[in-house]
């Protein structure tokens, strides 16, 4: 089986060292690839920069910083390799960079050189691409398997309803919803397309759970 696992956090630029960044450590991703490495699957995990690595030797990592980068990584090894399983646990940046006003002065973003300390800055942001809905026609698999990952934070049982809906319109076989108010006792909650849901307290639980899900 061939298993593509996304992980970490998109960063992007705001000049040649700033970045708008999320709190992603990739840590979930890294523990799915060794955990799938383990049952002798063929695992890729692309990973953030900045992100936990995978102690399998086995597991294949491919770097990005961008959304775009991800973007760009997700369709190069989908359409090149066949995957039968992908994993999108990436927390992908909702807004880029579009513009950086300097003192007044605007400039397309990224901005070439570091900016001054001292400068007055507004930052101008854009919605970012969405790559969980493309991720299905760049695959050479017709029957690609895609599970999908959604945070919130303080969401009603209908706004998480709402949530985990709108994976599922946008291709998702099954999604992996948690919530930054009740991670700490329940890890994460496995969601199926008929409305189905698996409550998983603890990381080993989402592991098995996706596990059994990828050989279903």
């Amino acid at each position: 089986m061939n298993i593509l696992i996304t992980s970490g956090g998109t960063r992007e630029p705001i000049d040649g060292v700033r970045v708008i960044a999320n709190q992603s450590t990739g840590a979930t991703g890294a523990m799915l690839a060794d955990a799938f490495a383990r049952t002798g699957a063929a695992v890729t995990l692309l990973r953030a920069q900045a992100s936990a690595a995978p102690a399998d030797a086995r597991v294949a990592c491919e770097r990005f910083n961008t959304v775009d980068d991800l973007d760009r990584l997700c369709a190069e090894v989908l359409s090149q390799q066949h995957i039968d399983v992908m994993i999108h646990a990436a927390a992908v940046s909702d807004f880029v960079v579009a513009a950086v006003v300097v003192n007044g002065v605007r400039h397309l973003a990224p901005v070439a050189q570091k900016l001054s300390s001292s400068a007055t800055l507004t930052v101008e942001l854009k919605p970012g691409k969405k790559i969980l809905p493309q991720l299905k026609s760049y695959s050479q698999n017709a029957g690609l398997k895609l599970i999908g990952f959604k945070l919130t934070d303080g969401a009603s049982p209908a706004e998480t309803r709402d949530a985990v809906e709108k994976l599922f319109l946008a291709g998702a076989d099954a999604v992996i919803h948690n919530d930054l108010q009740t991670i700490s006792t329940l890890r994460a909650t496995l969601w199926r397309a008929n409305g189905d849901t698996q409550r998983l307290p603890t990381a080993a639980d989402l592991t098995a759970a996706l596990i059994a899900l990828a050989a279903s």
